[in-house]
């Protein structure tokens, strides 16, 4: 018997590092998965990103644990797609109980050499992204009675570092998004979190950053 049997999780960036590592942990635990990925690289992001063959990795490793698992190639920027990948995954495995808001990228820019393209695209995914995946799963965990999500925000949103001011304020905002949701939806028995994680060996940490 695994911690989460019967559960049924949303995993946001889940084609690869931490997003993979989340489904697989709680896929080993019980849940079937809901995944999703953009799949595509960003022209702001200065490294690869996940693709359709990552993604396609993720379910052959949930699968091996006899798990069920949903994988699409969405971008968490668009609510609307987002909400219907929460809406038809809920449907078809039974309902949603977690959410793991994990998705995120960055770039790294001196403050005065920032664009704001470049600053909205780290908003848009980090924060927005994020409200996107919480946003279309509120209801259905509240249909459940339960839940729990968690918010993947980072050690940066405590910590100034350089060249990351669109990265730390986007996460420093998933933090007040935490506090708040987690008042409003206590009442309902949703916890609501955010990790922090430092350094992580993905493809986000993997290449030159400019920290000078």
């Amino acid at each position: 018997m695994g911690l989460l049997d019967g559960k049924v999780a949303v995993i946001s960036g889940a084609a690869r590092g931490q997003g993979r590592s989340h489904a697989v942990r709680l896929a080993e635990e019980g849940a079937d998965i809901i995944a999703f990925d953009i799949c595509a690289d960003i022209d702001t992001v200065p490294y690869g990103l996940g693709t359709r063959e990552d993604l396609d990795e993720t379910v052959v490793l949930v699968e091996k644990l006899g798990r069920r698992i949903i994988a699409s190639q969405t971008d968490v920027r668009n609510f609307d797609a987002v909400t219907k990948v929460v809406d038809d995954g809920a449907a078809e495995l039974g309902g949603l109980d977690i959410v793991v808001a994990n998705a995120g990228i960055t770039s790294y820019y001196r403050s005065e050499e920032l664009t704001p393209h470049h600053w909205q695209t780290v908003i848009d995914v980090n924060l927005t992204g994020v409200w996107n995946v919480a946003r279309a799963a509120v209801p259905h965990l509240i249909d459940r009675g339960a839940g729990a999500m968690v918010l993947v925000s980072s050690s940066s949103a405590h910590v100034g570092l350089q060249n990351l001011n669109h990265y730390s304020a986007a996460k420093a905002g998933v933090v007040g998004l935490m506090q708040s949701m987690a008042v409003e939806l206590g009442p309902h028995m949703i916890r609501v979190n955010t990790v922090h994680p430092t350094t992580v060996k993905t493809g986000m940490a993997l290449n030159p950053i400019p920290f000078s």
